[in-house]
């Protein structure tokens, strides 16, 4: 009961999802549950989902078309290395190809009945897929495949035709330089992760933790408040989303999406809608301003979409980008400190609703202190920013 009760408190303290990430109306009465989504341009995008279900926009989301996929399977993944060729695969034996940006899909013959679990496209030709605790390969483009190794369920990524990633559902992430055939265990859970080169790389554990030597070594580049994710997307080294693993009451669904800053001042934006009949499941964005969530919404696949690539209420109401807060947990003076000059009305209220403090401010940095407040957890909020606070 203490849960749900602190669930409803924080549904009433954290900005609302809505705010730049729109649901958009698909045009199906009863949309199928969406599992993957593609933005080859801020306009052009892909979903697909259960029942062989594949969606495109080409107008940034204002209207859908539905393709025929030739399959009932349930869409997992999909990919575009080029923007005329793109892949699917379903959670079943469905491989699809597409030659024409999505327009229409022929079944790729892999010479397998297995089941697959997951690919990754280096280009147009070059491609890994799982299938059934096995890791195959093609290199021309899905005419031939080659068995390279086992490799049970997760997701994979390569970078060229020698080195890959993946994260094992049996446990596990780790990475190979032979093109699947070893592979060295780097992390030993499995967790979300992006590369964005064969040095630059991400992955979040409670935090998010950056390499520059392949995975060789990791960096923490900052901690978050103990939150996993299901799922990252990192549009550049200077912003890194992710979508929430669970809201607090346990129950596996994702409601929550993060954007990381860590550059200077590490900081992560949460926003949520409290809604236990929202799952998101994926998420991917064309450039730094535009991206798409897929998930399901009240037994109903869903779509949303940001065009700002802000977190927060709106750029009228946001404080400042650069906002620091620290330290995390406090016992003595909780500092914030803005770049610029700027009104904020702060407050910090426990897990009750009850505000313990709340003040307005105009200076650049501004000192709090906590040694008459109670230890607990507790929820900061500057403007429209919210984060949690520990105060020991």
């Amino acid at each position: 009961m203490k849960t749900y009760f602190t669930l409803i408190i924080f549904s009433l303290l954290v900005f609302s999802l809505k705010a730049q990430w729109i649901e958009l109306d698909t045009g199906m009465e009863n949309p199928p549950v969406f599992n993957d989504v593609y933005a080859i341009t801020p306009d052009i995008v892909v979903v697909v989902g259960a029942n062989g279900t594949i969606l495109k926009t080409t107008d940034g989301g204002e209207t859908w078309v539905q393709k025929p996929s030739g399959t009932t399977e349930h869409l997992r993944k999909v990919q575009f290395p080029t923007p005329e060729i793109g892949y699917a695969v379903a959670a079943g034996s469905a491989f699809l190809k597409t030659t024409d940006g999505g327009e229409t899909w022929n079944s790729v013959d892999t010479g397998t009945d297995c089941y697959f679990y997951n690919f990754s496209c280096v280009d147009e030709n070059l491609i890994f897929i799982t299938c059934s605790g096995n890791l195959m390969k093609s290199e021309d483009g899905g005419g031939v495949w080659n068995e390279i190794a086992p490799l049970s369920g997760g997701e994979i990524q390569f970078l060229n035709n020698e080195i890959g990633y993946a994260g094992e559902d049996s446990g596990g992430f780790f990475k190979t330089e032979d093109g699947g055939e070893t592979w060295q265990e780097l992390i030993w859970i499995p967790l979300p992760f992006q590369f964005l080169n064969e040095n630059i790389g991400f992955y979040y554990m409670t935090g998010l933790y950056k390499t520059t030597d392949g995975g060789n070594n990791f960096e923490l580049l900052g901690a978050g408040e103990g939150d996993l994710f299901s799922h990252i997307y990192v549009v550049g080294e200077g912003a890194t989303w992710g979508i929430l693993m669970g809201l607090l009451n346990g129950d596996g669904s994702s409601r929550g999406i993060v954007k990381i800053l860590p550059s200077e001042s590490y900081t992560e934006i949460i926003a949520w809608e409290y809604n236990d009949e929202i799952d998101m499941y994926s998420i991917h964005f064309a450039n730094e301003n535009t991206g798409y969530i897929v998930g399901i919404k009240n037994g109903k696949g869903a779509i949303w979409k940001n065009g700002t690539g802000v977190n927060t209420m709106s750029m009228e109401e946001h404080l400042i980008e650069k906002l620091k807060v620290y330290p995390n947990p406090v016992s003595g003076k909780l500092n914030i400190d803005f770049d610029k000059l700027a009104k904020a009305d702060i407050s910090l209220t426990d897990m009750t609703g009850k505000k313990v403090y709340t003040q307005s401010f105009t200076e650049n940095k501004i000192s709090i202190d906590v040694r008459n407040i109670a230890k607990g957890i507790y929820i900061l909020k500057v403007n429209n920013y919210s984060q949690k606070i520990i105060i020991n």
